[in-house]
């Protein structure tokens, strides 16, 4: 009977990794004959994503980097280059190089702190750069040798053109894999994108700059289009997310690669044309580093300035708004509420008999008891409801476009919720908690500011208290209101 019951369990498991692997083996083949497609001179593609895709898949997703997931990537690789043409020594040399950098580039990856990985640190594009730089070397080493199989050059050549084609792939491929915030994230970040309006345009002006610099250095040709397009990139890295710079960098590389290697006609002359693809691929690398780096940096900022004003605009044990910040919000959004005649409501809370709790079992404990509050009256409000603590154990909630029967409600839920809970304290004891809450609402037609919603929920609240806590009044003030 126990392996019985496992048998589902397990084949839910073996199923799952075969779906994995079969996603892993397809991306994989995929991507490989993109890059077959855009070989040049027919021996490493101008841009070949194959191997920085699977190694950003499997450091992203570590679902992923089972064996089966391994295996499956190489079978890509593998029939890819069938598919196109090669014999079985050379593509199972080339699928085996392509595997050697992914797999140490993976196991390096492995050692970073997951900030890092996520290029959340200023030096963390250095630690990626040297990663690239050790996954291309040994790709390199283990493909090196068929340099004098396939065009008829020496190890030194193959490694050398091999290091620095895996190389510029790694870097303009790899972030985007570990800076990918996700379909829901990446929706908010290029909502502006969709709508033409001043402010917009505005946002899409570094991003319009990058595509004329573009349309310039290829009209005017040349080593120099190389540089053409590096102050609006670096304009765009300063403007956008950690993600869109790199998916900006992905992209002008991918161009630079595929257009520049055009340029090289007039020199295909000279003894080793390849020494000058080498050139022109390592130039883009390095290009992808300084917007790369400017983003972190840029994105490292932003997130120590939003931790700042979380820190300053909310209580630090409990994480509601602090008072301040409750009234500078609240003032704000009553403004924006009365301007479109919508009505909005105020709920004051205190916790009943609450010194009792710190006298008897502690300050651990009346530190667990609020922080379990918050949670609770957290869980029955909306986003855009604004939650404060006032005090001690005093709390308020603004609830905007919410009239003063549904406001009630909402304050008829909360109580009841904290009535039912057990909250477990440091010590191990079972505390239970009751509220008392005050309503009051401002409607369309009679504007009051913060000051005179607190003051109307307050004396509800002592209506509350009077009558036994653990109950909900309404403000006098409010129920004129009403009426």
């Amino acid at each position: 009977m126990f392996t019985a019951n496992l048998l589902p369990r397990a084949d839910t498991g073996a199923k799952r990794t075969l779906l994995f692997a079969l996603i892993v083996g397809g991306t994989i083949f995929a991507a490989s004959l993109f890059g077959i497609f855009t070989r040049p001179i027919g021996f490493l593609a101008a841009v070949w994503p194959a191997n920085a895709v699977l190694l950003g898949l499997m450091v992203r997703y570590q679902a992923f980097a089972s064996p089966a997931g391994w295996l499956a990537a190489f079978v890509g690789y593998f029939a890819a280059d069938i598919t196109t043409g090669s014999d079985l020594i050379t593509t199972a040399w080339l699928s085996a190089a392509n595997m050697a950098g992914a797999m140490t580039g993976y196991l390096l990856f492995k050692l970073l702190p997951e900030e890092d990985r996520k290029l959340r640190r200023s030096i963390s594009v250095l630690y990626v750069f040297a990663i690239c730089c050790l996954a291309s070397l040994a790709s390199a080493v283990t493909g090196g040798g068929a340099a004098r199989m396939l065009f008829g050059r020496d190890f030194a050549d193959g490694l050398a053109f091999w290091a620095v084609s895996e190389l510029v792939n790694y870097l303009i491929v790899v972030p985007i894999w570990l800076t990918f915030p996700g379909l829901q994230t990446l929706r908010q970040q290029w909502a502006p994108f969709a709508k033409l309006n001043r402010d917009n345009l505005m946002h899409a002006a570094p991003c319009l700059a990058l595509l004329i610099s573009v349309v310039a250095g290829s009209a005017v040709g040349g080593p120099g289009t190389l540089a053409f397009p590096i102050p609006a990139l670096l304009w765009c890295a300063l403007t956008y997310s950690m993600f869109t710079t790199t998916v900006l960098t992905m992209a002008l590389s991918t161009w630079l690669l595929i257009s520049l290697p055009a340029d090289m006609i007039p020199f295909a002359h000279l003894p080793n044309p390849l020494r000058l693809l080498d050139s022109i691929r390592l130039g883009v690398a390095l290009m992808a580093l300084g917007p790369l780096t400017v983003a972190s940096t840029n994105a490292a900022r932003r997130e120590l300035i939003e931790r700042l004003m979380h820190q300053a605009n909310h209580d630090s044990l409990t994480g509601a708004l602090s008072r301040r910040a409750l009234m500078e919000h609240s003032e704000a959004c009553l403004g924006e509420l009365a301007r479109g005649t919508h009505d909005a409501s105020l709920l004051m809370l205190d916790i009943d008999h609450f010194k009792r709790v710190n006298d008897r079992l502690g300050h651990a404990a009346g530190d667990k008891a609020l922080t379990e509050f918050f949670r609770l009256v957290s869980a029955e409000l909306r986003e855009d409801d604004l939650f404060g603590r006032t005090g001690g154990e005093e709390f308020a909630v603004l609830l905007p476009r919410t009239d003063l029967i549904e406001a009630t409600g909402v304050a008829e839920r909360i109580r009841a919720a904290i009535e039912a809970a057990k909250i477990t304290v440091p010590s191990g004891e079972r505390l239970r908690m009751t509220v008392s809450i005050g309503v009051t609402a401002q409607t369309a037609s009679d504007v009051k500011d913060i000051d005179d919603l607190l003051l109307a929920a307050d004396r509800a609240l002592y209506e509350a208290k009077a009558a036994g806590r653990n109950t909900v009044r309404v403000g006098a003030r409010a129920a004129r209101d009403a009426a």
